[in-house]
């Protein structure tokens, strides 16, 4: 099978939805089927192919990648995806991006697969004007709509995605499929003791300290504002507690502001983006991985994180599949509120290094040793599907 995927944002782009496109790609490659993505990049001026991805020149926009593609009707590209002769167009995003993927769907009769990692609400909401956040919620809203409309079938790995489908005023049906990662390349037991020493010099990590992280998009609905005023009230710098904060996004400055003001600068740490090959070493030098946003629909970089064997400390929401993944107690906590965090933040720090290997071992082990190959098998199941819709529409 031959399958096309649209997503904004791409390797290196630090990002749940750029880490849940390669574990797609690799894993669908491993199952010997043909796999092209389409994506965006500010780093060219023209479109360029290269192993299997199209980049496309992008500009920086105000939307929650920071960027999105120029030219969506660029005639070299869309001949150059049809040469490919895909069966399936898979969208990973509702920007520009996704809209390249509804206009070639169209031109070459293909089924779309629409997977709905976030909603349009969440783009605007550290607007300062009230109007234009209205304003642009309304335009991502019909963004949404256009999505949910031009798809044979739609795909989340959260069941919050189908309220938000309704709310968007459209009854449709949302296939539930959890996220994977890959373990192989995901795993703590790849890192030496003097890699991670050297790591931790890098990123300007105490030896001796243990050290919380959290890797993502910095957008409001990671609500990281939680995390910080948590550390800022409860935890000193006798605790010996570091937290590091790993990419980029519309809430960089604000969250360092907040440090400053919060007087904690001493205590948390931001790196920026960085290459997405080298996340395992950077987990693998940490020792706990905090989750803290309540309506996000997906996280990659938890399940990666447990496979590098943190224990994860996770805000109580039912509807979320990584949720389930927690068994309190063994490989990282369920918490409700700032003391509940703090408390668990300290138990998790105050361990000798003998038991934090103890403890990476144990998580280690309460991931599925599936990865990103079970995830894959059901989106080929969802491909076939997909297809069988798309010709029986074409009958009717």
């Amino acid at each position: 099978m031959r399958i096309v995927i649209f997503t904004e944002v791409f390797s290196p782009n630090i990002s749940g939805i750029s880490s849940y496109v390669e574990v797609l790609k690799n894993g669908l490659e491993k199952l010997k089927h043909q796999v092209l993505i389409v994506t965006s990049s500010l780093h060219t001026k023209r479109p360029v192919f290269k192993n299997g991805i199209i980049r496309c020149p992008a500009r920086k926009c105000n939307n929650k990648y920071g960027y999105e593609c120029k030219n969506i009707n660029d005639n070299k590209t869309i001949e150059f995806i049809k040469s490919f002769k895909p069966d399936i167009v898979h969208i990973q995003t509702d920007t520009r991006i996704g809209y390249m993927g509804i206009y070639l769907a169209d031109k070459i009769n293909k089924p779309v697969v629409f997977t709905i990692h976030d909603y349009y609400i969440d783009r605007f909401a550290s607007s300062n004007s009230k109007i234009i956040w209205n304003i642009k919620t309304m335009i991502e809203k019909q963004h949404f709509k256009d999505m949910i409309d031009n798809a044979d079938i739609l795909t989340s790995s959260c069941r919050r995605a189908s309220m938000f489908v309704k709310n968007a005023g459209r009854e449709r049906r949302v296939v539930l499929i959890p996220s994977n990662t890959d373990t192989s390349l995901f795993d703590y037991r790849k890192s030496t003791e003097t890699s991670v020493k050297k790591m931790r010099k890098k990123l300007g990590l105490a030896s001796d300290s243990s050290v919380a992280v959290f890797a993502g998009k910095l957008t409001v609905e990671k609500n990281l504002e939680f995390v910080l005023t948590t550390i800022s009230k409860y935890i000193t710098p006798d605790d010996n507690i570091q937290f590091l904060i790993v990419g980029d996004g519309t809430e960089t400055d604000y969250l360092k502001s907040l440090c400053r003001r919060l007087h904690i600068n001493n205590m948390v740490r931001f790196i920026g983006s960085v290459a997405h090959s080298i996340m395992p070493e950077i987990y693998s030098s940490c020792d706990i991985y905090v989750c803290s946003y309540d309506d996000g629909l997906m996280s990659m970089s938890f399940s990666e994180a447990i496979a590098c064997g943190l224990p994860v400390l996770i805000k109580e929401d039912n509807e979320k599949f990584v949720y389930n993944m927690i068994q309190n107690g063994i490989n990282g906590f369920v918490y409700t509120n700032e003391y509940e965090f703090a408390k668990y933040l300290k138990k998790l720090s105050s361990v000798n290094q003998s038991q934090k290997n103890r403890i990476k071992h144990v998580v280690r082990h309460t991931i599925s040793n599936t990865g990103n190959i079970y995830m894959c098998e059901k989106y080929v199941n969802i491909y076939r599907n997909a297809i069988r819709i798309r010709r029986l529409k074409n009958f009717t």
